[in-house]
């Protein structure tokens, strides 16, 4: 028997920080090291510890989480220039509309603020996911963190 899980949509909250970034974390270590080395997924990981990175986003942003039950179990932000900052789902949440309600919620409020295209640096791991919902591969991005580079595809959706 499949039980449809309600996932419930809002606006993130400093209390949520704890939450988020070991969400972030695990997800990484867990869903991500398929696509990745050992040493990138550490320091990609080690991100998740930059507890006033988290509150400046929360702040700076528009930040979604995703619950099912009162559990965390994804987010997403999106800047006021279309800019897709962070796709997050718990690793034991995987394939269950959680990522699509967080992106349908983004595109909402990219409407709103009448954002002629979002625009996003995605993961390999992501990419697939992007490409599903009518995100079209814009080229690369390299972001480096201490001292590891990363190759994001630049992924951008139109919106009028």
């Amino acid at each position: 028997m499949n039980i449809t899980k309600k996932i419930d949509i809002r606006i993130a909250v400093n209390e949520d920080i704890e939450s988020i970034a070991s969400l972030f974390n695990t997800t990484i270590r867990i869903v991500n090291a398929k696509d990745y080395s050992p040493e990138e997924i550490e320091v990609w990981a080690s991100c998740s510890k930059r507890t006033e990175g988290w509150v400046n986003k929360i702040r700076q942003q528009t930040f979604y989480v995703a619950e099912i039950n009162g559990v965390l179990v994804g987010f997403s932000s999106i800047e006021k220039d279309g800019y897709l900052d962070f796709m997050y789902v718990h690793n034991e949440y995987q394939k269950q509309g959680i990522a699509k309600e967080l992106l349908l919620a983004i595109e909402r409020k990219a409407n709103k603020q009448n954002n002629h295209e979002i625009y996003a640096y995605v993961s390999k791991t992501a990419k697939s996911f992007f490409e599903k919902h009518g995100y079209m591969h814009n080229g690369n991005k390299t972001n480096s963190i201490n001292g590891i580079d990363f190759v994001n595809s630049i992924m951008v959706k139109n919106l009028k």
